[in-house]
């Protein structure tokens, strides 16, 4: 169960990591475009509009070292953390994916708006809808993960019998 869990986690993450990469890098610039990347680049060139796959690349990059700092944690027998607990990290990791991805790739899509009068920014947000998806449904497992040992500690205490008072 430890090293299915685990494995589960490591492909989710770091796939998450490297579709964010391709979308801010590739998919949704060509998207939102309609052209294909290397005249896309050459446009915002001569538009003065920068583009960088840095923010691509940094996104993969942390997002594979989470998910290797995360699978090392879920497989590790000193830390040793309940199977629940360890879902809840991995959940917190996909949460935050969203945000971190809009923000590395806010500038390469501000640059293909500014350069191109008749961009398509539905295009772009069709391809990036499941990672926010994702990030939604890994929001609400969170909660219902961290929710279980509240529930666990209500259920006791209304199953104890009470006192009688005298």
């Amino acid at each position: 169960m430890k090293k299915a869990l685990a494995i589960t986690g490591f492909i989710m993450i770091s796939g998450y990591a490297f579709t964010g990469l391709m979308l801010m890098n590739n998919w949704a610039v060509t998207a939102a475009s309609h052209r294909p990347l290397d005249e896309t680049i050459a446009a915002m060139g001569i538009a003065n509009q920068d583009y960088s796959p840095l923010g691509g690349v940094v996104f993969a990059a942390s997002g594979l070292f989470l998910a290797s700092m995360w699978t090392w944690i879920a497989l590790s027998e000193k830390f040793a953390p309940a199977p629940w607990l360890t879902s809840a990290l991995c959940s917190l990791i996909l949460m935050l994916g969203a945000p971190a991805y809009f923000f590395a790739s806010f500038a390469n899509m501000n640059s293909v708006g500014d350069t191109f009068a008749d961009w398509d920014v539905d295009a772009a947000a069709a391809l990036e809808l499941p990672l926010y998806l994702l990030s939604i449904g890994a929001m609400v497992l969170l909660f219902m993960l961290l929710a279980m040992p509240l529930f666990r500690v209500i259920i006791r205490c209304r199953s104890r019998p009470r006192r009688a008072s005298s």
